[in-house]
């Protein structure tokens, strides 16, 4: 039965391979820790995380803190001068909301940066 199924996945333009699972928003910070992860992969995986959940605040936020840990601050600011033009469609909460006024207010623009 699971070979006719995956046959059948595969004749209908899956080419026998299931859609890929969205990285969980959590794992940008969850990596910290992880001797394995260079600092290079940890921020493009915060990148993806981004691209797969654009409308999520804490997202934004948690891929600031990694690529501020790495010394990319200036990116990292510019990245949230640029959500912060569309906040209007973000989704958050409460605490999401002062963390990124924090990064934005008190570390980027008190820092040098000016959005």
């Amino acid at each position: 039965m699971q070979v006719g199924l995956l046959t059948l996945l595969g004749s209908c333009g899956f080419g026998g391979e299931l859609p890929q699972a969205k990285p969980l928003p959590s794992s940008c910070l969850a990596q910290f820790g992880q001797e394995s992860v260079e600092p290079g992969e940890h921020m493009a995986l915060c990148d993806r995380i981004v691209a797969s959940h654009p409308r999520l605040l804490r997202a934004h936020v948690d891929r600031f803190i990694v690529w501020q840990h790495y010394g990319r601050e200036r990116e990292a600011c510019q990245k949230l001068f640029d959500v912060e033009t569309t906040m209007a469609t973000l989704t958050f909460t409460a605490d999401d909301q002062d963390d990124f006024h924090f990064s934005v207010e008190v570390i980027c623009r008190m820092q040098g940066g000016d959005g």
